[in-house]
């Protein structure tokens, strides 16, 4: 049987999140490969897309800052050239960060230096153990950055990059156990990690590499995409389409085809109205950014990648997460918000308060996430808010099975004292936040996993335990030939994390073997570009 002509790529992506998009647009621009991209959900762009309600409200699932996009640096150098320049980031206010804690706040600079000083100022009893602390993050967040490329290599030339076995014990430790080791102020252990649902891991669980690349991440401030996060696609979909390729909504993946033990096609349950088809499209190389989940334990035929099927498996699940979707009648500036986020603890155990995970359901509440996307956002024409928390997936359970929007009203009322909570928490740190607000909506862990199909409403893959960085599925080879991972499970979490899988399963398709010569022609190709956007007078980053 032969594949119709039509339904033939160079290369088919599971999913259209950053990694898919990442991958898309490099083999596209430089190897002018016909991309299929095959996105489950209406929307493309995975946890970059936007959706809107009445009045002009609209959000970001995903996207509340990133890091690294000062001129220089290598993640806006590749950023700029994946996207062609089409992404226009604006920096966030200097503090950028406000950790509330019940007797004080810190706010964290957009300096390195600055924030040494402020920890120093507050802590000062602990001056040595904190310059201690600031040398080990740089130390732990190189070793990631070196292990990484590590794995990626041949093993003729591996040694070469093998991280040394003190810093392998550092990075490998959990945070916690690193803090517990380091400091004894616990306000300063509690204060030093707030920003822990940005990897998703409490101190006990995640590693102190990963803890270490998210401040590290941060030094130089914060950034926000002028338009709100659904410009990265609308930058990068017609960078794949203008070279023959085609992103797809509504075309769910349902199985990676295999012939002879190779990769060469994929099944898709393709939804029209209320009529289903089914359809089989065919390349040469296969790239899963459907999760390592997705694609180990769903889409893979069972005699196939059993061990790592099986690792997979067993590895923690991620985090799951209510978001409160907030839309104001008046500025949330007129109670002094300037568009930075603020985190909000009621103690400094976040183990402890991690622990008391359905704290928000008993009417508890003990931490929050706020952020003000139209705040960042220069081109915002409406004043939006979040509120985002953890919860437990079992919580709503009972619901999985129900239809999207039609769960009933049991979830429905849940719902609602959910978000009568998380509101009632904000008012009580900041009085007349209530009066501001004119909508709001909340989704729970099955939105979630509705819209992204991670098991049980994960944001970030599988749990960053101090382990994760050593497993097998944890890159973007697969043991079954031409199918490759891409995406956060392919690197580390977050937008630059799944960008950063993008880079590497790009590498890896360029090259294999000679996979850092065909990282340098890369890097030389995205410098060239820079230097030709400086001549040309065109900025990507606005102060």
């Amino acid at each position: 049987m032969h594949p119709h002509h039509h339904n033939t790529y160079d290369i088919i992506i599971i999913g259209s999140g950053m990694g898919a998009m990442t991958v898309g647009s490099l083999m596209a621009q430089l190897r002018g490969k016909k991309v299929l991209l095959l996105e489950q959900h209406y929307v493309l762009g995975g946890f970059t897309h936007v959706f809107k309600r009445e009045k002009g409200y609209h959000w970001d699932v995903g996207i509340h800052y990133v890091g690294d996009l000062y001129d220089g640096h290598i993640f806006k150098t590749l950023f700029d050239f994946a996207t062609q320049g089409g992404v226009r980031w604006k920096q966030m206010p200097y503090i950028f960060d406000k950790f509330i804690f019940p007797d004080f706040t810190f706010e964290a600079p957009s300096d390195d230096k600055e924030f040494r000083n402020r920890l120093v100022k507050q802590f000062p009893h602990q001056e040595k153990e904190i310059d201690q602390y600031l040398k080990d993050v740089i130390i732990a967040d190189r070793w990631y950055r070196k292990n990484i490329i590590y794995k990626h290599l041949p093993g003729a030339i591996r040694w070469v990059m093998k991280p040394s076995a003190a810093h392998t014990r550092l990075a490998t430790m959990s945070t916690r156990d690193y803090l517990d080791m380091r400091f004894t102020d616990r306000k300063l252990k509690g204060l030093l990690v707030s920003q822990w649902g940005n990897y998703g891991a409490v101190p006990s669980k995640s590693s102190f590499a990963n803890h270490a690349m998210v401040v590290r991440h941060f030094y130089n401030g914060a950034y926000y995409p002028i338009g709100s996060s659904k410009t990265i696609a609308e930058a990068m979909i017609p960078i794949i389409e203008k070279a023959g390729g085609q992103a797809l909504v509504n075309h769910e993946v349902k199985e990676i085809l295999i012939r002879d033990g190779k990769a060469v096609g994929v099944k898709v349950d393709y939804k029209h109205g209320k009529k289903r088809t089914e359809e089989i499209f065919y390349a040469p190389v296969i790239v899963s950014s459907a999760g390592a989940y997705n694609t180990y334990c769903k889409l893979l035929p069972e005699e196939y990648a059993k061990e790592y099927r099986l690792e997979v498996k067993q590895h923690p699940d991620g985090l799951a997460h209510v978001c409160l979707y907030i839309g104001f009648h008046t500025s949330p500036e007129t109670l002094g918000f300037k568009g930075e986020n603020h985190w909000i603890f009621d103690e400094y155990d976040h183990d402890e308060m991690f622990a008391d995970i359905n704290a928000l359901a008993e009417d508890r509440m003990k931490m929050a996430f706020l952020s003000f996307p139209s705040l960042k956002d220069p081109e915002a024409k409406a004043h939006t808010g979040e509120i985002i928390t953890f919860i437990s997936y079992e919580l709503f359970e009972k619901w999985k099975n129900e239809r999207w929007k039609k769960r009933g009203d049991d979830y429905e009322a849940l719902k609602e004292e959910l978000a009568q909570r998380m509101l009632n928490f904000i008012e009580k740190k900041y009085p007349g936040f209530k009066s501001l607000v004119d909508f709001y909506e909340l989704s729970t862990p099955l939105s979630t996993e509705h819209f992204t199909h991670h098991p049980k409403g994960e944001i970030y893959g599988r749990l960053t335990t101090p382990d994760r960085f050593l497993k097998k599925w944890n890159h973007v080879k697969t043991p079954v030939k031409n199918l490759y991972l891409t995406g956060t499970d392919a690197a580390v979490l977050g937008v630059a994390g799944a960008f950063t899988g993008g880079i590497f399963t790009t590498i890896q398709l360029l090259g294999g073997n000679l996979a850092f010569i065909s990282y340098f022609k890369l890097l030389m190709k995205a410098l060239r570009y820079q230097k030709q956007l400086k001549a040309e007078g065109k900025k990507t980053v606005f102060e």
